[in-house]
């Protein structure tokens, strides 16, 4: 009787979605795998997006004569809301995929705080884009950038995930989410 009550629980537990907080090892195992997997598509985003502008600004100089301004301009401003869009999906995916951990208590506040800030530079994007794309020049175009809530909210993120990885080895064990990391170089 007891055991048919105890399969009773836990088939109970499972139906209704109740599940239990992961232990911090294996927190630490799929917070990685999530992290990895974000970092290797977002640098490989970033250095595809780094060297298509470079090597069609340089053809577009060499080329020089009339427009080639412009025509420089226009791609860099059409790359670069590309580049954001593939980077808002990338985001996304680790957004969703942190957000269906669940978080041991001992690091459920860090844990949240960063899910809150990626969703935060998520939510930039659209109005960085739309400046992107309002940008008369260059200039204009990395001041679009540098002055968005996405860079702002860049640097969020750079704090909550380093405040993360200081929560887990407060647990005793590490957790390197590369919250700071240099992107490939074309």
């Amino acid at each position: 009787m007891i055991r048919a009550a105890a399969v009773a629980v836990i088939a109970l537990g499972v139906l209704s979605g109740c599940s239990q907080p992961l232990t911090v090892d294996a927190y630490v195992t799929e917070a990685s795998r999530a992290a990895d997997a974000y970092v290797t598509e977002s640098q490989n985003l970033s250095y595809d997006y780094q060297s298509t502008l470079e090597a069609d600004v340089r053809r577009i100089a060499e080329e020089g004569g009339e427009g080639a301004i412009e025509e420089a301009t226009n791609l860099v401003s059409r790359e670069t809301i590309a580049y954001l869009a593939v980077l808002s999906d990338a985001m996304r995916r680790y957004a969703d995929d942190l957000d269906d951990l669940d978080a041991p208590s001992a690091v459920a506040d860090a844990h949240d705080a960063h899910v809150a800030a990626v969703e935060a530079v998520l939510f930039t994007i659209p109005a960085t884009r739309d400046a992107v794309e309002s940008a008369g020049d260059i200039a204009g175009i990395q001041l679009a950038l540098t002055s968005s809530g996405f860079a702002d909210g860049q640097a969020r993120w750079t704090i909550t995930c380093s405040a993360l990885e200081q929560a887990v080895r407060d647990q005793g064990t590490g957790l390197d989410l590369r919250c700071t990391r240099q992107d490939r170089q074309p």
